[in-house]
């Protein structure tokens, strides 16, 4: 593999190179348009110095093969084991991308969107152009989801094998600490089980919130170590609390007649095979959610939202409208306050994880809905009135906006994709 060479000045093929890494400046006499110029500037130097890395490595394991390159790594770079397995990997992978690590060794795209590109590749067919310049201007959350639909595409039996692949290294560990005699629990699991693992503990935390009485202010993470243990400890008899459908949506192929483009709730595609599986025990709800029917508009007579009302929530928000929290994390609030009057109605009610509730709450945050349709979480005008106006981030998943504006709800997908609600 080659590298271009990174002294400042250094002339090449490809036009004058920058320097490896970035002058010593004095950062704060720097405005703050020169301080996030420097931050890229400083990202484009750490691509650069990894694919030096993964030169050097991969030409150390030519060499010496893959357990002393290993070892090395270990040594120079002072890495965990398991950090150095996948640096050797990763620099081994490379090989097979060439256009990805040209772009890497330019500085143009981070080192992690190339390795995750790396490992795509050694796993199955990709289109490395489309993948690179996703890359470029897709911040590392957006190009994960934009990298697995592509893998689920090009997989050539719907992302059948990727599922498969996915399952097989499902593990989970659970043992003793000897230190101080706590059990841990560790675990992977497929994206199917995932979701319906996430949206059943997320419900149960919930409940497990709002019937506490005593006033106990416990960290979120020992409250979902409680709701953990409420359901694997569970009377089998309970009944099922509520938030724990799991929603997938899909699209209707006018053409075969069929549904299509099935996804769980995080986004993520799923195998038909999968997806048909699921549905042999699962409650189906077929509808689009554009009549004021009862269960979506229930005005005062309920203070919590109903479970079609979250089902609904899901679809049309798909997160946090604040923050991105995934949305079985997440509230309904009443854009209305209920206390002034606020009608749980579905046009009524976003999702906000807790902590952006108590933004709306406690600092005066507002809800704002979008030319698009969609709804935002906005800070309040002061004491942020010195910055720029308000720019929202794009939506780089979202279809047709507002299919049904009789109803208020904007699913963010076209008419014809619709909630398949399964437990």
């Amino acid at each position: 593999m080659k590298v271009m060479p990174f002294e400042q000045g250094k002339q090449t093929d490809g036009g004058l190179v920058g320097p490896v890494w970035p002058e010593a400046v004095d950062v704060d006499a720097l405005s703050l348009s020169g301080l996030r110029e420097r931050l890229g500037l400083i990202k484009k130097a750490e691509a650069r110095l990894a694919a030096m890395k993964s030169a050097t490595l991969a030409a150390y394991t030519s060499r010496g093969g893959e357990g002393l390159a290993r070892r090395v790594v270990l040594e120079e770079l002072q890495t965990s084991k398991q950090q150095a397995r996948r640096e050797v990997e990763t620099a081994s992978q490379f090989s097979q991308v060439p256009e990805t690590f040209e772009a890497l060794g330019a500085g143009e795209i981070p080192a992690a969107h190339a390795a995750k590109i790396a490992k795509a590749a050694s796993e199955g067919t990709v289109d490395e152009t489309v993948l690179v310049e996703a890359a470029r201007r897709e911040d590392f959350g957006t190009f994960s989801r934009t990298l697995r639909d592509h893998q689920h595409k090009q997989s050539g039996d719907g992302g059948k094998s990727l599922f498969n692949r996915q399952r097989e290294r499902r593990s989970l560990s659970f043992f003793k600490s000897p230190d101080d005699g706590m059990f841990i629990l560790n675990g992977r699991f497929d994206p199917v089980a995932g979701n319906r693992f996430e949206a059943a503990l997320a419900a149960e935390e919930r409940r497990l919130r709002n019937d506490d009485k005593t006033g106990d202010q416990a960290a979120f993470d020992q409250r979902l170590a409680d709701a953990l243990e409420s359901l694997v400890c569970a009377d089998v008899s309970d009944a099922k609390p509520q938030g724990t459908t799991l929603v997938l949506t899909a699209e209707w192929d006018m053409v075969n007649n069929q549904i299509a483009d099935v996804r769980l709730p995080d986004g993520d595609l799923l195998p038909m095979g999968e997806a048909l599986r699921l549905a042999c025990d699962a409650d189906i709800l077929p509808c689009v959610f554009n009549t004021k029917n009862q269960e979506l508009w229930v005005g005062r007579k309920h203070r919590l939202a109903t479970e079609a009302q979250r089902a609904a929530l899901i679809v049309r928000d798909r997160h946090c409208i604040g923050c991105g929290r995934a949305a079985v994390w997440c509230e309904a609030h009443h854009i209305e306050e209920w206390y002034k009057g606020g009608r749980t109605d579905i046009d009524n009610l976003v999702l906000v994880c807790t902590s952006c509730h108590h933004n709306i709450h406690d600092d005066d945050w507002e809800v704002h809905r979008r030319s698009d349709g969609a709804y935002e979480l906005r800070p309040p005008p002061k004491p942020y009135a010195h910055l720029r106006p308000w720019q929202s981030k794009p939506d780089t998943h979202s279809r047709e906006a507002d299919p049904f504006p009789e109803t208020g709800i904007s699913t963010g997908y076209p008419v014809n994709r619709q909630p398949v609600l399964l437990s």
